[in-house]
């Protein structure tokens, strides 16, 4: 059996204190001076606080000491979003949290027509940089930002439509389909594991070693027109995504 690196015997110490409610939520690491005074050299704290940190055991910030975050998962039913209840309702990012027992809220960007990535192009049909509008957020879970979702409409649909405001929209595009005349249909998942890029990084306030996901779902209607691509990107500290298949 290989042997233990000291920076992985202080980081199972410091997991164990997590867990045990010696260090709770919230809570400060021991300062590099106390954990020097236990024999640990500061690359060896240094790596060890890189451990803890891709595992979403802690949050550290510029000029501020490393704190122990919660082990509260969001747990994402991609299905939710999609289908509606039996009353025509679908679940809001807001009512979902508010389920787990946190607040959920989001922080709507510039709307607007941009140029189509690659990726958003080929889902929506039509050329890369071509024009399409986006609505860009940062969804909150008490606070703290934990996923990017900024959603892409092709022009045609979202030109003076609700799609296009600068505000909330009340139904989403579910809504917009709707009095459109348009009825929703597939609606597809692709799921890769990157480096979060500069701009991620700064949009969820995180380190270039935090693990993320990114996520691609687009939606087409009945008859076959795509009418929406969302890119998510999700902190995979504190997601959990469950799918549930039909049988048919």
């Amino acid at each position: 059996m290989a042997r233990e690196l000291k920076s992985e015997a202080l980081a199972r110490e410091l997991r164990e204190q997590m867990d045990s409610g010696q260090l709770p939520p919230g809570a400060p690491l021991p300062t590099t001076a106390e954990l020097r005074e236990r024999q640990y050299s500061t690359s060896t704290i240094q790596t060890a606080v890189a451990i803890l940190r891709r595992e979403g055991r802690i949050e550290s910030r510029q000029g501020a000491r490393p704190r122990v975050l919660p082990r509260r998962a969001i747990i994402a039913r991609s299905a939710s979003y999609v289908t509606a209840d039996q009353e025509g309702r679908r679940a809001t990012w807001k009512q979902q949290l508010a389920e787990l027992g946190m607040v959920g809220d989001q922080m709507l960007g510039r709307v607007g027509e941009v140029a189509a990535p690659d990726d958003v192009a080929a889902l929506l049909g039509v050329e890369t940089g071509d024009s399409v509008m986006c609505r860009p957020r940062v969804m909150l879970a008490d606070g703290e930002p934990v996923q990017l979702a900024d959603s892409y409409y092709p022009l045609d649909l979202a030109s003076g439509s609700p799609l296009a405001l600068q505000g909330p929209i009340r139904g989403g595009v579910y809504r917009v389909l709707a009095e459109a005349g348009l009825e929703p249909g597939d609606c597809e998942e692709d799921l890769t594991f990157p480096q979060p890029t500069a701009e991620e990084q700064e949009r969820l306030r995180i380190g270039p070693d935090v693990c993320i996901v990114r996520m691609v779902r687009a939606l087409w209607t009945t008859t076959g027109r795509p009418v929406a691509v969302e890119v998510m990107v999700l902190r995979a500290d504190r997601h959990r995504l469950t799918y549930r298949m039909p049988a048919q």
